[in-house]
């Protein structure tokens, strides 16, 4: 009986042991990370870890030059082996290695070593309040819905508002819009958060998107150091034109799981009180202009807002419209 008890407690030892080393989870690793390299003298780089499914990642790595600027430096691998999360790869003519520890990661760099720590950046307009004359869709905390609907199914059905996370709400099914038409000049502020879909590639990633007045859509997903098809990115004017700054590193968009914004400005001519020609549109997102002034391939008209469901848990908070001064 003493021998069997001993290995019990044994066995259970190596149970909790396992258990507290557990690997992170995708969500804790994957992120912006900034830091230094001292390969070739020192560099201040940054890097994208994004999750690819599998516990794997794809790691961009930058280093970044004055005046805001970046030059990209490569790609490298991040694999999850047991308890540990490790990268490796060549970065130029470079050997980097490294491990994934308390929100850090750090290792050697051909001859040279790095450290990088994972930051979170919150865009400048995130909780922006709107102007006394705003129509507020979705405000923080508030289940007052008197400005918008969501679409019913052929049965009449109307799906039901669900509670994300900081007083956002999940696209519902069928998506939602402004009961409000508009016609512009108008500014509009949204703000959104993309899931965390490792798995998934191209539109399965967080998909949704914001439909202007005239018909035309703002494409939402998460692009975090990925890819797809024109115009089909985040911030994207929907499969006819990426954002200014459209690169494989997305250089505007935050990973999934954080808040991200798009900051509107809508413009339009009017003749005889009424809209007329084709509306220019600029939009920054998350502080960064990536749009400028763009003449629009859908004619001015009335019409409202429109947020998409794509199937996609896409959370939306804080959405406003105003005239344009």
């Amino acid at each position: 009986m003493r021998h069997r008890l001993t290995w019990l407690t044994l066995a259970c030892l190596i149970t909790a042991g396992t258990a507290l080393a557990a690997a992170p989870d995708e969500a804790t690793v994957q992120g912006l990370y900034e830091g230094v390299c001292t390969v070739g003298g020192r560099q201040t780089v940054e890097a994208r870890v994004v999750a690819t499914g599998d516990a794997k990642y794809d790691v961009f790595l930058r280093e970044m030059l004055p005046g805001d600027k970046t030059k990209a430096l490569g790609k490298i691998q991040g694999t999850t082996e047991g308890d540990a999360v490790r990268f490796a790869g060549k970065v130029g003519d470079a050997d980097w290695a490294g491990a994934f520890s308390g929100g850090a990661i750090a290792g050697t760099c051909g001859s040279g070593k790095w450290a990088l720590k994972r930051v979170e950046r919150k865009p400048p307009s995130l909780g922006a309040k709107p102007p006394r004359n705003a129509v507020v869709l979705l405000a923080v905390g508030e289940k007052d819905f008197d400005e918008v609907i969501v679409r019913k199914d052929k049965n009449g059905n109307q799906a039901e508002w669900v509670a994300g996370d900081d007083g956002a709400f999940i696209v519902p099914r069928r998506g939602f819009g402004s009961k409000q038409r508009f016609a512009g000049p108008l500014r509009a502020h949204v703000e959104f958060k993309c899931p965390l879909r490792a798995k998934a590639r191209s539109q399965g990633r967080g998909n949704s998107g914001v439909f202007l007045p005239n018909g035309n859509e703002i494409q939402v997903l998460d692009s975090f150091g990925m890819t797809t098809y024109t115009g089909g990115g985040c911030g994207g004017l929907y499969k006819w034109k990426d954002p200014d700054t459209f690169d494989a590193f997305s250089l505007a968009s935050l990973p999934p799981l954080q808040w991200q914004t798009y900051d509107i400005e809508y413009r339009v001519d009017t003749k005889d009180g009424k809209p007329t020609g084709k509306p220019r549109l600029t939009l920054w997102h998350n502080g960064i202009k990536i749009h400028d002034n763009v003449e629009l391939k859908g004619n001015a008209r009335e019409g409202s807002f429109n947020f998409q469901d794509h199937g996609n848990p896409v959370q939306y908070r804080n959405i406003w419209v105003a005239p344009l001064d």
